[in-house]
């Protein structure tokens, strides 16, 4: 009786087992007739070659990315030169055509390194008067190996979709290339506008790597797809039949665990290129049929969201751009795991079993941190360019398909530390933003900047992100609409750790108006007792909307309170007050060396740089009741109602808007953007008071009158076409009386129509 018991048992198990082997392939392809042929097309020239001409290509040595241009200025980030299999050991530069290597820039000199397998390996450049080296051909092996790691894949899916074995040989032989090259790869030193290099043992830098360029891009993940979509097709033990070694066991222990083991020198990381590890481990887990490695990926997935997302889904570094590429990158994530289960038995070292895995699912946050990509846009379906976020690149001037919001509501995220008032429908539409978030990467010097969208536009800009040599400009407070103090930038982070801006109203629900309020007094730490801002969104009446600004500073000995028109087009700008010459820039005297690369920041003999890109200066001592009106080529304007003002003085020019250059430095200087700067001096502190006004063809105030209410108060009177608006912003809960109107409260809104209330609210 046992003995048969012990036979069903191992038949059972032998069953299992059969079961548990990993099918292949894991990740099957559907392809259409139309896909077949765009892959065919995409491989024709690799198939063109014989099998030793394509070997011969792969590349056995550490390439570079930064490779720039030394004969124009185009382009930004070193990232001019660009390569073709057509002629696979050379570059050229895709804005002025030229070749490299030539005659007059010949890498005819030579570093030479061991690499970990103990072999000595040559890296020709070609060396400028300054000692920097240009590696031209490092360049052209770095791409040659991520276009042979594509089209691997590439070959694989078509051996998938035809069963044509010769697809699968090519992606065989691909795979058996790097599979030998791999453990003689160097870790790289690739950084842009720094001298090229190798990193020989660990620590590794965060900008070293094996496989790619930097720590993120160490895993080979499309060229494991590409072994899982021939695993079956007999072509690897073809090749081990021919070269009398192990193929498989090269390719997955000495380079898809040869890649694990080498990220494992770097520890877990949580930042927005991570989920291209997390894929690393997820596919080749399945693949190799490894469910810890499986589970790592998971591990670290969660962890990502866990850490790194605030409760409103924001992403920590508060950039639309870095949220889309988290999110996107998780995406491809999700996806691989999707419908994992693990071996029947089998639990993880951390307790944990998966079945018919569903991460995308199963994290509360992604639905919410995927929903922000939708809401967080301009009226004209572009992503809101606050901190480093693309603006040129989500503009409809360079995509015309991106697709315009149908409505605006006004918006608070209170995680991230943004929010913006919004009405209207269609062309209608006008959102008014205060950004009041902390400094958590790809974050810009920025607390309480405002931005306005109006009739169709961008009035009032953030230029957003850039490579360019004046990314120290973009990301200076100087360049944002808020005020700037002593000439010093705000801070970002400190000893303390991070520091953010506190939200002290939001009031959203009221139809005629709507206002927000935050504070921001840590970005100027033991300079600044009182640096808060209020945003008021008023409608007047139809498409008719003003938008009322209250800054309050109290710190410092100069304070500098800054508006910059569009960053997308030209506008001219016309000012109701006499106007003297004032100096090329903000820094009339002052010797000035602009940025020269991106982590340039240039100098200005100890004076802040940024005030040098304020330039073709014109001023005034007449502030009081001053209107100054940025105005576009097409009729929309907007109009800044300057009141309130007690000694100070008014500053008109312009400054580089960066994005229209399409990340080309040589454009970098001919496009502009309207900028004024308002400035009090001395130790009594500051009330910045406007009210601003876009309008189409003719605006529609007739006056804006200020009064002083108590030492820190302020009534304004708004004459529009709708009637007149009584508007009280106080500190405190104070009675003010004027006329008929009493108010006692922090915000009151009257709007007056022949003579009676139409319109009341308090606060």
């Amino acid at each position: 009786m046992s003995i048969r018991i012990l036979l069903i048992t191992i038949q059972i198990l032998i069953g299992v087992s059969a079961m548990q082997a990993t099918e292949r392939p894991v990740y099957q392809v559907s392809l259409t007739e139309k896909e077949v042929a765009r892959l065919k097309r995409r491989v024709r020239t690799v198939m063109a070659f014989s099998e030793a001409e394509m070997v011969a290509l792969i590349p056995d040595k550490t390439g570079f990315r930064f490779v720039g241009c030394p004969d124009c200025d185009a382009g930004a980030q070193e990232g001019q030169l660009r390569w073709s299999i057509r002629d696979p050991h050379r570059v050229q530069c895709r804005y002025c055509e030229m070749v490299f290597p030539n005659e007059a820039y010949p890498d005819d000199e030579m570093l030479t390194v061991v690499n970990p397998t103990g072999e000595r390996m040559t890296y020709p450049f070609w060396e400028d008067e300054t000692g920097f080296r240009y590696h031209f051909r490092a360049k052209a092996w770095r791409e040659a190996r991520v276009y042979f790691a594509a089209i691997a894949e590439d070959l694989g899916e078509l051996y998938q979709a035809t069963g044509d074995a010769t697809y699968a040989r090519r992606a065989t032989l691909i795979l058996d290339a790097f599979a030998r090259y791999y453990p003689g790869f160097l870790v790289s030193y690739d950084r842009p506008h720094e001298q090229k290099g190798f990193v020989f043992e660990p620590p590794y830098p965060n900008n070293g790597g094996k496989w790619g360029r930097w720590r993120h891009d160490e895993m080979p993940t499309n060229l494991v797809r590409a072994y899982d979509a021939i695993y079956t097709s007999g072509e690897l033990e073809r090749l081990s039949d021919a070269v009398g070694i192990d193929v498989k066991k090269r390719i997955e222990d000495d380079f898809f665990r040869g890649a694990i083991r080498q990220d494992r020198y770097h520890g877990i990381l949580y930042t927005n290129a991570s989920p291209h590890i997390y894929l690393g481990y997820a596919v080749i887990g399945r693949v190799l049929g490894d469910p810890e490695l499986v589970h790592e990926a998971v591990r670290r997935s969660i962890g990502l969201f866990e850490s790194q997302f605030y409760a409103d889904g924001f992403w920590h570094e508060g950039s639309l751009g870095y949220q889309r590429m988290t999110m996107a990158g998780m995406q491809v994530v999700f996806d691989a795991l999707k419908g994992y289960s693990d071996p029947l038995g089998y639990v993880s070292d951390d307790g944990v079993r998966y079945d018919n895995l569903d991460l995308e699912r199963d994290i509360a946050i992604v639905r919410k941190a995927n929903h922000l990509l939708d809401i967080c846009r301009y009226p004209d379906g572009r992503w809101i360019p606050m901190h480093d976020a693309w603006a040129y690149r989500d503009s409809r001037r360079v995509d015309p398909n991106v697709k315009p919001l149908e409505q605006s509501h006004s918006t608070l995220l209170p995680g991230v530390g943004h929010a913006w008032l919004g009405r209207g429908n269609g062309e209608h539409q006008v959102q008014v933003h205060l950004h009041f978030s902390g400094a958590y990467g790809h974050a810009h010097a920025d607390n309480l900047n405002l931005m306005l969208f109006a009739r169709g536009q961008e009035l009032l800009s953030d230029v957003g992100y850039t490579h360019t040599q004046y990314r120290s400009w973009t990301v200076s407070t100087l360049c944002h609409n808020t005020v700037l103090i002593d000439e010093v930038e705000q801070e970002r982070s400190n000893r303390k750790g991070i520091i953010d801006g506190s939200l002290l109203a939001f009031e959203a629900a009221y139809p005629s108006v709507q206002w927000v309020e935050a504070s921001g007094e840590g970005v100027y730490p033991g300079l600044a007792e009182e640096y808060r801002r209020l945003v008021m969104l008023v409608n007047v009446g139809g498409e008719d909307h003003y938008v009322v600004d209250l800054f309050r500073v109290r710190g410092g000995d100069q304070r500098d309170w800054v508006m910059h028109g569009s960053a997308d087009g030209d506008m001219r700008t016309e000012v109701n007050v006499p106007l003297q010459n004032y100096g090329e820039n903000l820094l009339p005297g002052v010797k000035v060396r602009f940025p020269e690369h991106e982590r340039d920041r240039g100098d200005a003999e100890g004076r802040n740089v940024a005030l040098a890109f304020f330039q073709n200066v014109l001023h005034s001592d007449y502030v009081q009741d001053a209107r100054v009106t940025f105005q576009g080529n097409d009729a929309v304007a907007v109009r800044i109602h300057l009141v309130g003002l007690k000694d100070s003085k008014l500053f008109v020019g312009d400054a580089p808007s960066v994005r229209r250059a399409d990340e080309d430095e040589t454009l970098i200087d001919r496009f502009r953007m309207p900028m004024l700067m308002v400035r009090q001096k001395g130790r009594v502190p500051s009330r910045f008071m406007a009210v601003h006004e876009p309008f189409r063809d003719k605006a529609f105030i007739d006056s804006v009158e200020a009064e002083d209410v108590g030492e820190r108060g302020v009534y304004l009177k708004v004459r529009h076409r709708g009637g007149t608006d009584h508007i009280v912003l106080q500190p405190g809960i104070d009675v003010f009386h004027r006329g008929d109107l009493i108010f006692q409260g922090k915000v009151g809104f009257v709007r007056e129509q022949d003579g009676e209330a139409r319109v009341m609210g308090l606060w």
